[in-house]
């Protein structure tokens, strides 16, 4: 609604616009000031700003020099009084949109915002006006971001001179963005790509065949009596006074954390027994056959899968590919998903990798052991407590996995999931 202030022989709103849609048309049939003062007339509770009128009654040109100097603004806000009239006339919506060659949909809105508050008037906008998110500054950082999606809003800020709180508010609210942390994930070069898509290719035929629940997945990990701490979620609630005070405290860990390495293994229906390998011996094959393989699996698997089918899958360490732990493998695990099935440099297509070791992680997590039985005794009950169903659901997402990973041509896949 235009103010009292109005002056439409201000040089301010003088703006040239011969393309107006409101010029070419040649919208009025009537002098614009006898429809104003007739719709002053006929609105008296509406009060039409007196200079205005008196300005328009002093004016003496043409409908077409005055569109020419009316602001757009002011023009828009003419419109809605003409619509006003014409429909007290009778006129409908199509028919205006026809005579003034403007869109229906502009009409339909200002005749529905007329029959719901009775005039024309614009609705005076609630809340201070911006003067900092303007339409300026959100094209500045649409286009920084634009740019570079990983620029901090501090910066941006620091940069642009204005708040945090108003950069974070245009990227949320405007823009409608939202700010991720960054997928980790493996390191692939061109050629780990190409192999990993024709593995995948040859896995999933393989399980056309073969059932998915018969693997035993396998993996290692060593797990430290010391957690590695929290610096995004691990916090202190301290005065200011007391933020350097000897109450502050320090989140650390020793340079070599005592340690175990552990040895596990899945199936749909079941879990291998956790196998312990102590920090000061190394996983030669000598040891990976004997304390792995025929003390602890095979007893398993005999008494898991009684004589039914099973397959073997494990990553291709030195120890694991050995001539003499290929003979072992060949005696007591045949059909082994062998190296011409299983791509290396894929912990995301190993449910002990993808799922398990992390789900055991957040079972143990913030504890400090004090000694590496005790880890040991925490990470038993852990493991304990993983249910059949969790494990059938893991196992099932493989091939899932494996068709992501040709879709993704052998790249990092897990975004597609």
């Amino acid at each position: 609604m235009l103010g009292p202030e109005y002056n439409i022989t201000h040089p301010s709103i003088y703006r040239t616009s011969t393309a107006n849609p409101f010029v070419l048309a040649g919208l009025f049939t009537e002098s614009i000031p006898h429809w104003v003062r007739r719709y002053a007339k006929l609105r008296p509770d509406y009060s039409f700003p007196s200079s205005m009128i008196s300005d328009l009654n002093k004016i003496s040109i043409s409908n077409k020099e005055l569109y020419t100097v009316l602001s757009l603004a002011a023009l828009f806000t003419l419109l809605r009084y003409y619509l006003q009239i014409r429909l007290e006339r009778g006129l409908g919506s199509a028919e205006i949109a026809r005579r003034l060659q403007i869109s229906s949909s502009t009409v339909r809105n200002v005749v529905a915002a007329i029959k719901k508050r009775g005039d024309a008037s614009e609705v005076k906008k609630s809340g201070r006006p911006r003067s900092v998110n303007t339409r300026n500054t959100r094209a500045i950082i649409k286009k920084r971001i634009i740019r570079n999606d990983g620029l901090s809003l501090n910066r941006m800020a620091s940069q642009l001179g204005i708040a945090r709180s108003t950069v974070q508010s245009i990227v949320k609210n405007d823009l409608k963005l939202k700010s991720y942390k960054l997928r980790r994930g493996q390191y692939l070069s061109d050629k780990s790509k190409a192999m990993r898509l024709e593995k995948c290719r040859k896995l999933l035929q393989h399980f056309q065949v073969r059932r998915v629940s018969d693997v035993i997945w396998t993996d290692e990990k060593i797990f430290t009596i010391e957690p590695l701490p929290n610096r995004q979620n691990q916090r202190q609630l301290l005065s200011k006074d007391d933020s350097m005070s000897p109450k502050r405290r320090l989140a650390h860990n020793r340079l070599f954390p005592k340690s175990v390495m552990v040895w596990a293994g899945i199936t749909a229906t079941g879990k291998t027994p956790l196998v312990f390998i102590e920090r000061n011996v190394k996983i030669n094959s000598e040891v990976y056959q004997k304390i792995v393989l025929m003390d602890n699996l095979l007893p398993w698997v005999t008494q898991h899968f009684a004589g039914g089918p099973f397959i073997l899958q494990q990553d291709w360490a030195p120890s694991h590919g050995s001539r003499s732990t290929l003979a072992v493998l060949e005696a007591h695990f045949p059909g082994f998903l062998d190296k011409n099935l299983w791509p290396a440099s894929s912990p995301d297509l190993n449910p002990m990798d993808f799922s398990v070791w992390g789900m055991l992680e957040g079972k143990i997590a913030g504890k400090v052991f004090a000694t590496v039985d005790d880890l040991k005794a925490a990470l038993e009950v852990a493991w304990a407590s993983i249910d059949d169903g969790y494990l059938r659901r893991t196992v099932n997402s493989v091939k899932k996995r494996l068709r992501a990973c040709v879709k993704a041509r052998g790249s990092n896949f897990e975004i597609l999931l």
